[in-house]
């Protein structure tokens, strides 16, 4: 998928620019856990929050730090949809997690739940573990 109009011409931006300076809160959209567990590991100090929209219940976490200095001046902030990774979402124990509600995530439990999640290709189940006849 291509990114719209203005997000290319930004990055084109970027790339020619001999240096850059932000002042204001950038906002980026990751796609899976563990660009967002990058993203907790190098911003400096976050607040991680984990919420749902209120109308439409769609999941969300998002990792969220200050910032003083150049290249950016003002919020960064992270987010993930979860809709498209419910297994994160559960091993973060967010199941009970109601329309319009938010909780505080630690940064370890990120990482605790990308530990448990299973790692298999799309469209193939898990092999149980040897002994196991379920």
């Amino acid at each position: 998928m291509y990114p719209p109009k203005d997000a290319r011409e930004l990055a084109v931006l970027m790339r020619i620019s001999h240096e850059l300076d932000v002042v204001g809160d950038v906002t980026a959209t990751v796609d899976s856990p563990s660009e967002l567990i990058a993203w907790v590991l190098i911003l400096d100090q976050p607040q991680i929050v984990a919420w749902r929209a209120e109308e439409t219940g769609h999941r969300y976490i998002n990792a969220t730090a200050q910032r003083d200095r150049a290249p950016i001046r003002g919020a960064i902030t992270a987010v993930l949809s979860c809709e498209e990774h419910p297994d994160f979402w559960n091993a973060l124990g967010l199941v009970d997690l109601a329309e319009g509600e938010r909780r505080n995530v630690e940064p370890k439990a990120l990482s605790k739940a990308w530990d448990i999640m299973p790692i298999t290709p799309d469209g193939i189940a898990p092999t149980p573990p040897a002994g196991d006849q379920s």
